[in-house]
């Protein structure tokens, strides 16, 4: 019965045989189908960089042009692939293998070195290109930036810092980047002085950070100190120099703003009644003429611009001159401070007398002979005939020029009456018994006259009688 039985089993065991290796084939389609192969892209794997020491012992820098990270394809088993990311992968450049086109080549392996066998990768571009440079070092000066605003009526102060200058060392490209370095300090509510440290942060020409790990700085931190003070509004005022082009007056001068706020120490704020813009060139000109200044330029020192406005538009008004010529007679002209008791005046013109007023057609368009009233003073003027000075009436808006001559005749006013001079007679004895009569008679000119009615100039008349 037993080798019967055993009879029966080797009889059979191919059957057992082939029924396992078609369960092995059965569950490893089943596992074939369920865990296949997949493909996936993994991106933006850091690539660390290693032996980059012997570059910067060399004297030289380098900078990361690209490959600063990678992209990787991996292909394996789905049940792996799936639960795979780039945190699982480390990417490596030996810089100390650099090609003569100053690349190195990029490694990328898993992490779990189990998967070495399991997964395959490709990495989609190997290669880290370097910029190498020499080292170069330049000092900038350090830039205070704000940020908020200080507590109402109030204004910041030229801030000041420690140290005033850094020291930037790296590869000479990049340091050529650089336009500031700048620390930013806040001010918000702020009424009073004070000081913080801030962190030195370097900016581009485009006013980006430049965050490179190649620009080393000789400072971490810096002390700023920030004065605040309080504020004043100002008037502003305008000076010009030169003259305007003949024949043209300056009529006035106006500004964009015309009021400016500053802010300084209590002492100096106090003493600072007005600014003054003092270089507007007016030398020629013929027609309104604009200037741009910047009002921080004109301020004293130790005061500062509080306004959010720094350029002023300043503008040079210029009119064109009307030149009016009035014509003179006799009759227009007025004596004054005469002696009519004892003179008598005439005026005579010797030709035209003209009277010539240049001014802004407003101002001298509608003279007349009138306005200008002109007059001779007749106070310090003798007796005779000759010219005299004719004035007008002057005035801050117009100029007068004066053309022609004018005679004045000054004469004694007759008398109406006449007085008979008295004899005054003086007996005086001579020597030989004589006596001389001496008789003056002086006429209405204070001269002296005989008793022929003779006008002398004053002299004396001697007759000697005998007894």
């Amino acid at each position: 019965m037993k080798n019967r039985e055993k009879r029966g089993f080797f009889k059979t065991i191919w059957l057992k045989l082939l029924s396992l290796l078609i369960a092995f084939v059965i569950w490893l389609i089943v596992v074939n189908v369920d865990d296949y192969k997949v493909v996936k892209e993994i991106y933006n794997i850091p690539v660390e960089q290693i032996n980059g020491s012997e570059i910067e012992e060399s004297g030289l820098v380098f900078d990361v042009t690209s490959g600063e990270t990678v992209d990787i394809v991996i292909e394996g088993r789905r049940s792996i692939v799936n639960t795979l990311s780039a945190n699982d992968f480390t990417a490596v450049a030996d810089l100390s293998k650099l090609s003569y086109t100053n690349t190195a080549k990029i490694n990328v392996s898993p992490k779990n070195s189990s998967y070495d066998d399991k997964i395959t990768i490709t990495v989609v571009d190997d290669a880290m290109s370097l910029s190498i440079e020499e080292k170069k070092s330049k000092q900038f000066e350090l830039v205070v930036s704000t940020k908020g605003n200080v507590a109402d009526g109030y204004a910041l102060g030229k801030a000041t810092t420690a140290p005033a200058v850094v020291n930037v060392t790296g590869p000479e490209s990049l340091i050529n980047k650089i336009k500031t370095v700048r620390v930013t300090v806040d001010v918000t509510n702020r009424y009073e002085d004070f000081e913080v440290n801030v962190k030195p942060v370097i900016y581009d020409g485009n006013d980006e950070i430049m965050t490179s790990s190649r620009l080393e700085m000789n400072v971490s931190e810096a002390k700023v100190s920030v004065p605040v003070y309080e504020t004043k509004s100002v008037p502003i005022r305008f000076y010009t120099t030169g003259k305007v082009a003949d024949g043209y007056e300056m009529t006035d001068i106006t500004a964009s703003i015309n009021e400016i706020v500053v802010s300084g120490p209590a002492e100096e704020i106090e003493k600072l009644s007005y600014i003054s813009i003092n270089d507007l060139d007016v030398s020629g000109i013929t027609e309104n003429t604009t200037f741009e200044r910047s009002i921080s330029s004109f301020l004293p020192e130790h005061i500062y611009l509080a306004d959010s406005v720094d350029t002023i538009v300043i503008t040079v008004n210029v009119e064109k001159l009307m030149v009016r010529t009035i014509n003179v007679t006799a009759d227009d002209i007025e004596l004054i401070n005469k002696n009519d008791e004892l003179y008598t005046y005439a005026i005579q013109l010797q030709g035209a007398y003209v009277i010539t007023v240049t001014g802004l057609e407003r101002n001298v368009g509608g003279l007349t002979v009138g306005d200008l009233a002109p007059s001779i003073d007749c106070k310090d003027i003798e007796v005779g005939v000759g010219p005299a000075d004719v004035s007008v009436k002057l005035s801050s808006k117009y100029r007068v020029d004066r053309n022609g001559t004018v005679l004045l005749t000054v004469a004694d006013k007759p008398e109406e009456t006449t007085e008979e001079g008295k004899d005054n007679k003086d007996n005086t004895s001579t020597e030989n018994g004589s006596t001389e009569f001496t008789t003056e008679a002086r006429n209405g000119n204070g001269g002296i006259s005989d008793n022929s009615g003779y006008a002398g100039n004053g002299g004396t008349l001697d007759l000697d009688t005998e007894e």
